[in-house]
């Protein structure tokens, strides 16, 4: 976890005898850590955050070997400037191996077999700044589609097709240190960045109706996939994509226009400072709409976990003496896959969906149901998430205070009276929810009864909203 890609990169030489677990330990330790900090840690926004960008800039950790062993590099480029400067944070996840990789800029050359690659110059437009709602798809000639004006500035607008064209041919020469034959003589096999002059597509583009002309002086021809980050991220398209996907992440699936607007004029008033996403989360946060809209998301089936798992004041094991990819943590977030929450294995790069349109499956409602029922009746994940709710009930309350306490623990909030009185009635079968539920045939303690009504609450519709 703490290892540059560096010092990870031998991992992912073939010429090596090796375990195939062994090279995917990088990025499975970082989904473990993921869970733990989830669980544990006390700056859930921060955590939140993380993951809103992981998602943003996805990166199928599990597709490459590369990817794999860049991983640890590539989750600490997201805690680093998740809360930072756009700017910097794009061209941040352009110069990481395992993004290199992923969207195949590492093998873009001018005049190589393919003519360049403009793959990741493709989604930096269409899923990173602009978004595909900016795409003008019908249109190859810029001088028919005009421009867009915001507080004074004027804008391209949208992008084409030849837009794309250019940005990848301004962003030739970025790759990696990989032991490639064609690299210069003396480029480290390393798994590093690195800008190849050679690889480079010399000449003036034009990108968003804008020159990129490069210096004379080898160095200066980076600046030409520079400007190309510097013209997306000023873009108000761009900010109006991003304030629209935080807010969506944020407050519910549909965000008011006018909180949206507030956090675009955040964004553009603060694009060159340092903490322009701090300063844009804290006015979506601030606003009335955050305050009032509890329940308008459907947690994602990890988030219903820590959820209960937080809870429930569940202990798990935090050092697990199987290998990462074994039937400990394994189990869990593979059950977590066939709920359709993929961590870090989302295989597109448009990141998973954030509708609950998504989320509301069938089969994805009932796996996820399973996993608080798993962990309290059978141990399955082997994880050793240890909880007993009984321990954790206080002792002499009736039927209905027992309700009422584990209410407060797992919703912290009042339920609706259908689903509250259903689980009253639950507890206290056939006696008086007004009295201390009575022991039946076969029963010595309440244990059982309190396990499966907390497992009756994680099924609750409330308790999939947030």
């Amino acid at each position: 976890l703490v290892q540059t890609v560096t010092q990870l990169w031998p991992l992912a030489d073939f010429g090596t005898a090796m375990d195939w677990s062994e090279r995917q330990r990088p990025w499975y330790e970082v989904r473990i850590t993921t869970a733990v900090r989830a669980i544990y840690s006390e700056r859930q926004l921060q955590e939140i955050l993380v993951d809103f960008w992981h998602n943003h800039f996805n990166v199928n950790a599990s597709g490459d070997v590369t990817q794999s062993v860049a991983f640890p590099d590539y989750d600490r480029i997201m805690r680093q400037n998740c809360l930072g400067n756009f700017r910097t944070f794009v061209e941040a996840v352009a110069k990481s191996t395992a993004m290199l990789y992923y969207l195949d800029n590492y093998s873009n050359r001018a005049s190589g077999g393919e003519g360049g690659n403009e793959n990741y110059a493709r989604e930096l437009f269409e899923l990173h700044t602009l978004g595909s709602d900016n795409y003008l798809k019908f249109y190859d000639d810029r001088s028919q589609i005009g421009t867009v004006t915001y507080n004074g500035e004027t804008f391209a607008r949208g992008y084409i097709d030849q837009d794309v064209y250019e940005a990848a041919e301004c962003l030739t020469g970025w790759t990696v240190g990989n032991g490639d034959w064609r690299l210069p003589a003396g480029t480290l096999n390393n798994g590093a960045f690195v800008y190849v002059h050679a690889w480079h597509s010399g000449g003036t583009k034009l990108v968003l109706s804008q020159l990129i002309s490069n210096g004379q002086a080898t160095a200066d021809y980076m600046k030409d996939g520079q400007a190309v980050f510097k013209l997306l991220t000023d873009h108000v398209g761009t900010a109006r994509f991003l304030c629209t996907k935080l807010c969506r992440r944020l407050i519910s699936d549909y965000p008011p226009s006018d909180v949206i607007e507030a956090a675009v004029a955040e964004w553009m008033a603060n694009r060159t400072a340092p903490d322009q996403i701090k300063r844009v989360v804290r006015v979506i946060l601030k606003s009335a709409a955050f305050k009032s809209t509890w329940g308008q998301k459907v947690k994602r089936p990890f988030d219903f976990f820590v959820s209960y798992v937080r809870a429930t004041n569940a202990q798990v094991r935090l050092v697990d003496d199987a290998h990462p990819s074994g039937s400990c943590w394994g189990s869990l977030f593979s059950t977590l896959s066939n709920t359709g929450h993929r961590l870090y294995e989302w295989a597109t790069p448009t990141g998973h969906p954030d509708l609950a349109s998504y989320w509301l499956s069938t089969n994805g409602m009932l796996r996820r149901w399973n996993i608080p029922y798993s962990l309290i009746s059978t141990g399955q994940y082997g994880i050793n998430i240890q909880v007993n709710l009984f321990a954790q009930t206080p002792t002499g309350l009736t039927s209905t205070q027992i309700v009422d306490y584990w209410i407060d623990r797992l919703f912290g909030y009042a339920i609706s009276s259908s689903t509250r009185t259903a689980l009253i009635s639950f507890m206290a079968q056939t006696g008086s929810p007004n009295s201390p539920p009575p022991l039946y045939s076969g029963e010595t303690t309440l244990q059982e009864r309190i396990e499966c009504l907390v497992y009756l609450m994680s099924m609750a519709p409330e308790f999939q909203q947030r």
